[in-house]
């Protein structure tokens, strides 16, 4: 008994160490005891504020230590077992932290670790975490883990929600269904469904999340078997439930005619999500018994909800809705108005164009052509696209010399050239050659003008498309590689592999993984040399690419040389990232609309925010365009070339979150996995076929009326940022 302090019995310690807490406590109740009853009070007070402090700490990460994980994190790096160990950490935070970090790394080799905590873990935050992360893994072997759970009546519905979700991720992937065998798969879609349809009338928070997460699970599993459920959650009391179950329907690739009725009752709704999202599923299920209530709804109060039925009328294709939609298009741009009427309701009136150029009625010719005049040729794809889809003989009503005026307007050069794509006839190839040599000094314009030369196939396109992988423009050379990637002779195949090496001087990589792809359409030993080469590359993206791609060719595994992420970023910039977490910050767009405010997440995407605000800062945002507006969909802006096709010059991880995607959530958009940049997007409407998919790293909390107005080619005056 008298050895060494560390060999003592732990019984004997225990009960020591109680002995000496127990003297403590004692005594020091005895002294509050004895003092005047306000310093009792004062004390006690203290002695709260001492406590909840310690809880509070123990409930956050260290700074060094989230600024460690977030450099991991950016540099796609697990440095041996450090993130892993981790996971066993004394703080529950930590170990969450971590946890998400592995997830956006995205290495399956870390399916046990996750898995392990799983069967370990008390915590439900961490427990869902870790869930969260195995469906970003979207590893086969996660799937018996996960499903477990499924089976559990013991679990939180936070972790049953999260459950779903991981596996309509993993079983998403047909590769994975393909692997776990039919039987399996459908057994899970059940389970699901049999979760979804035990949830009450009115729903709690967890509840809501659980019937929301499940209705994305079945939608990215696919099964013809969802139908039915998914049509039931149509008479859901909680209208955010009906809208994303319609959403469901119009996206889960099966024949949804079952679902015909009750969507047409959700044509009704009081909801205009729901009846947005019906109108859009009915388009999908092409039932004529939809034509005439998606008329009426031309005229709904909601404009996302007429743009949704002109899209649907447009997808069925019934001539029953040609002139309703001549009438909607007459109203919105009337020759007799002033033209201002015409552009102000651009954003239905262009809809209507492209329904109207689907159908192909003769009807429409008339309006589609008072709308030309209006706009003027070239104005938007969309009337260029819908004339040409009538012929020849319409589309050159405008004089040449209208279609090829333009000089400076890079933008009317490339709809134009989309149009002449459509029409395949000698007068449209003769056009189009012209086009080329007067825009030649346009490079936004160049890579529409190759992809219509594409749809016409002349003699001469491999010539043009292999002078143009030597461009000194990114976007063209590597819209040249993808367009040549199908015309397959020795030819090309040595310009492509010139044009590999001079790209190495890029600091943009979309030719780079343009031109490896390419390359692998040839099953040689010449380009498969020429893809080993950029294993070397000092871009990550382009390493994994080249990886991907030898593995397809089967010239072998070349993962260990995808090595990690060169970010340039040393300590002090993680530090500094990690303490804006505490900080609010908000950044307000101005627009020539009005201004939309936005509260931005440095806690869940630091990195993401971070270069948001650095390049508001610096004014990259001024005077840019929003090149793309989708209708009850996104709108979006951020690229300097105003094509969708330009960045900042360098790219940044992705930071992927469990924050869902509903109206007003601003988004990072992507062309794959870890190319964000510049280019960001603001959702008018709930979309959670994006959650999980793309880094949410912020809300809109003012200004949606804004956001709602804004069309194609408005302009971004100016990004100012707050923090405090």
């Amino acid at each position: 008994m008298d050895g060494k302090p560390g060999t003592r019995p732990l019984v004997f310690r225990l009960f020591s160490s109680f002995r000496l807490f127990s003297y403590l406590f004692s005594n020091l109740v005895k002294v509050i005891l004895k003092m005047k009853r306000n310093i009792r009070i004062a004390f006690a007070l203290c002695l709260v504020w001492l406590v909840a402090q310690t809880v509070a700490v123990a409930q956050t990460i260290p700074p060094t230590l989230h600024a460690r994980i977030i450099q991991l994190e950016d540099e796609r790096n697990l440095n041996g077992d450090e993130l892993a160990k981790l996971l066993k950490h004394a703080s529950p935070k930590v170990r969450e932290r971590a946890a998400l970090a592995i997830g956006r790394i995205g290495d399956k080799s870390m399916t046990p670790n996750l898995a392990r905590l799983l069967s370990l873990e008390k915590d439900d935050n961490v427990k869902a975490m870790a869930i969260f992360a195995l469906g970003e893994l979207e590893d086969r072997k996660s799937y018996p883990f996960l499903a477990r759970f499924l089976t559990s009546n013991r679990e939180s519905l936070q972790i049953q929600a999260r459950v779903a979700e991981a596996l309509g991720k993993v079983i998403g992937i047909s590769e994975n269904a393909s692997e776990l065998g039919a039987d399996l798969t459908e057994a899970t879609n059940q389970l699901i469904i049999k979760r979804l349809s035990e949830q009450p009338t009115n729903l709690t928070s967890d509840q809501k999340l659980l019937a929301s997460l499940s209705i994305t699970a079945l939608m990215r599993i696919r099964s013809a078997t969802s139908i039915e459920p998914l049509a039931q959650q149509l008479k859901s009391a909680d209208a955010d439930i009906r809208a994303q179950a319609a959403n469901a329907l119009a996206r889960i690739r099966q024949p949804i005619a079952s679902a015909v009725p009750a969507l047409l009752e959700a044509l009704n709704d009081s909801d205009h999500n729901v009846r947005a999202n019906a109108a859009r599923a009915l388009g999908v299920s092409k039932d004529a018994r939809a034509v005439e209530p998606l008329i009426k709804l031309l005229g709904d109060k909601n404009e996302q909800v007429q743009v949704s039925a002109i899209r649907a009328l447009a997808a069925i294709g019934d001539k029953r809705a040609v002139e309703p939609l001549i009438e909607a298009g007459r109203k919105l741009c009337q020759k007799d108005k002033d033209h201002a009427w015409c552009h102000e309701n651009s954003i239905r009136l262009l809809e209507i164009v492209s329904a109207l150029g689907t159908v192909k009625d003769e009807r429409a010719i008339p309006l589609l052509h008072d709308v030309r005049v209006v706009f003027g040729a070239g104005a938007y794809s969309e009337l260029e696209l819908a004339t040409a889809s009538f012929g020849e003989k319409e589309f050159f009503k405008t004089d040449e010399e209208l279609l090829l005026y333009g000089v400076g307007d890079w933008q009317h050069f490339a709809n134009v050239a989309q149009g002449l794509g459509e029409i395949n006839s000698e007068l449209s190839l003769e056009t189009l050659w012209k086009l080329q040599f007067i825009a030649i000094l346009e490079d936004q314009a160049m890579p529409q003008i190759m992809r219509a030369f594409a749809k016409l196939k002349p003699k001469f396109l491999a010539d043009i498309l292999r002078s143009a992988l030597k461009h000194k423009d990114v976007t063209i050379r590597a819209t040249a590689a993808n367009l040549i990637a199908n015309l397959i002779e020795d030819k090309n195949l040595n310009s492509l592999v010139a044009a590999r090496v001079a790209s190495t001087k890029d600091n943009d990589n979309d030719a780079k993984l343009a031109i490896l792809t390419a390359l692998s359409k040839y099953k040689s030993e010449k380009s498969v040399e020429a893809i080993k080469a950029a294993l070397t590359d000092s871009d990550h993206l382009v390493r994994r690419r080249a990886v991907d791609l030898l593995k397809q060719m089967g010239a072998g595994d070349f993962s260990d040389r995808i090595g990690i992420v060169q970010t340039g970023n040393d300590k002090l910039f993680y530090q500094r990232v990690a303490a804006r977490m505490n900080k609010k910050v908000t950044a307000t767009l101005h627009t020539y609309k009005g201004a939309i405010t936005m509260e931005l997440f440095p806690a869940e995407a630091p990195i993401t925010v971070d270069s948001f605000v650095k390049l508001a800062r610096k004014g990259y945002f001024n005077d840019l365009t929003f090149h793309r507006v989708v209708p009850n969909f996104v709108i979006q802006g951020g690229d300097p070339r105003g094509t969708g096709e330009g960045g900042p010059g360098y790219q940044i991880r992705c930071e992927v979150n469990t924050r869902p995607y509903i109206r007003g959530a601003v988004g990072m958009a992507l062309s794959g996995k870890d190319t964000g940049g510049s280019q960001f997007f603001i959702t008018h409407s709930p979309q959670p076929h994006l959650d999980g998919g793309y880094t949410v790293f912020g809300q809109v909390t003012k200004g949606m009326e804004v956001v709602d107005q804004i069309a194609r080619g408005d302009r971004i005056k100016r990004i100012e940022i707050s923090e405090r």
